[in-house]
């Protein structure tokens, strides 16, 4: 996977640092591990995943955390209703991120 132009790391890395001072702020070291665990277990896969479609930045950013908020925690479920809770969150994890490599694998054969 591509990973975003240097302006862009940049943006991104400010608007995580903004999100998670606010939590600390707030909330103190739980709420600042909390927000950390949401930017990378909900948005970090579905941002990969939408890095192989020509959207703008920003756009990826907020459309991964609604996107991963709603399939990350769906998936967890169902794979948790066969194993154990903990396992199916790493394995939906990795699955999102293999899902990411091959969308780019494939859309890249066809464009």
């Amino acid at each position: 996977m591509n990973l975003p132009d240097k302006e862009n790391m940049a943006f991104i890395g400010i608007i995580a640092a903004l999100v998670l001072v606010f939590f600390f702020y707030i909330l103190g070291a739980s709420g600042l591990m909390s927000a950390l665990g949401i930017i990378l277990i909900f948005v970090l896969p579905t941002y990969f995943i939408l890095n192989n479609f020509s959207l703008d930045n920003d756009e990826k950013i907020v459309f991964s955390f609604f996107i991963g908020v709603g399939i990350f925690p769906s998936i967890a479920y169902w794979l948790g209703t066969f194993i154990s809770f903990k396992i199916a969150i790493f394995t939906t994890f990795i699955l999102l991120l293999i899902l990411g490599f091959l969308i780019k694998k494939f859309y890249k054969k066809t464009h």
